[in-house]
C-alpha cells in the first residue's frame, strides 16, 4: 500500500476524531447541564373568605392530634400514598430502592437531612444539620426552593395542606425511623367566646 494511500486513511481518521470532539464541545456549550437558579413556577395562593377579605394564613398542622387518631391516620396514609405518585418520577419508596434524580425515600422520616448513602446532595441541603421530622418535612414539601435555598429539587411543592400532611403520614408509615408525635396544639377559643371576653369600649 502506497504512502499516499496510508496518509489519506490516517488523515480521514484524524478528521473524524476531531469532528466528533468539535461536536461534543459545541453540544456542551449549547446544552447546559446545571439546575435552574429557581424551581418551577410557584403559584402564590391567597385564600379569600365569603365576605371577600383575604384570610390570614393558618398555623402549622396539628400532627399530634391528626396522627393520634388511628382511623383518621389510616385515611391520611392512603391519601398520602396516592399523593406520592407525583414523586415517583424522581424517587423510589421501597426498602433498599435505588436512588433516582432524588434519593430513595423509604426511611426518610427521622433520617438526617442530606445524609442518604449514595446520593449527592446540594450544599444547602447538607447544611441543614437536622433530622427529617414533622415540621421540617412540612415546611420543605410546601416550597422546597424557599425552605432550602440552593436545593437541586425543582419540584414547586405541595401547596394543599391536607395533601401535604397526608404525604407526611405516608412517609412516616413506610419508615422504620420513628419520631414521637408532638403534643397536640392548644385549641383556639371560639370566635364568639373571644368577642365576649373583649372589654367594652
Amino acid at each position: 500500500m502506497s504512502d499516499l494511500r496510508m496518509n489519506s486513511i490516517f488523515g480521514a481518521l484524524l478528521a473524524s476524531v476531531l469532528g466528533v470532539m468539535v461536536v461534543g464541545v459545541g453540544a456542551g456549550a449549547v446544552v447546559q447541564s446545571h439546575y435552574p437558579e429557581t424551581p418551577g413556577y410557584l403559584p402564590e395562593v391567597t385564600v379569600v373568605s365569603a365576605n371577600g377579605a383575604a384570610e390570614a394564613p393558618v398555623g402549622p398542622p396539628d400532627f399530634g392530634r391528626l396522627f393520634a387518631d388511628g382511623v383518621g391516620l389510616a385515611d391520611l396514609v392512603a391519601r398520602g400514598e396516592r399523593a406520592a405518585s407525583q414523586c415517583k418520577s424522581c424517587h423510589t419508596f421501597e426498602a433498599g430502592g435505588r436512588n433516582g434524580t432524588g434519593p430513595n425515600l423509604h426511611d426518610v422520616f427521622g433520617r438526617a437531612i442530606g445524609a442518604h448513602t449514595g446520593f449527592t446532595y446540594s450544599d444547602g441541603m447538607m447544611a441543614m444539620n437536622a433530622p427529617w421530622d414533622y415540621m421540617h418535612l412540612n415546611d420543605f414539601l410546601r416550597a422546597p426552593g424557599t425552605y432550602v435555598p440552593g436545593t437541586r429539587m425543582t419540584f414547586a411543592g405541595v401547596r394543599n395542606d391536607r395533601d401535604r400532611v397526608a404525604l407526611i403520614a405516608y412517609l412516616r408509615s413506610i419508615s422504620p425511623n420513628q419520631i414521637p408525635l408532638p403534643a397536640p396544639l392548644p385549641e383556639a377559643a371560639p370566635a364568639e367566646q373571644t368577642a365576649e371576653a373583649a372589654p367594652a369600649p
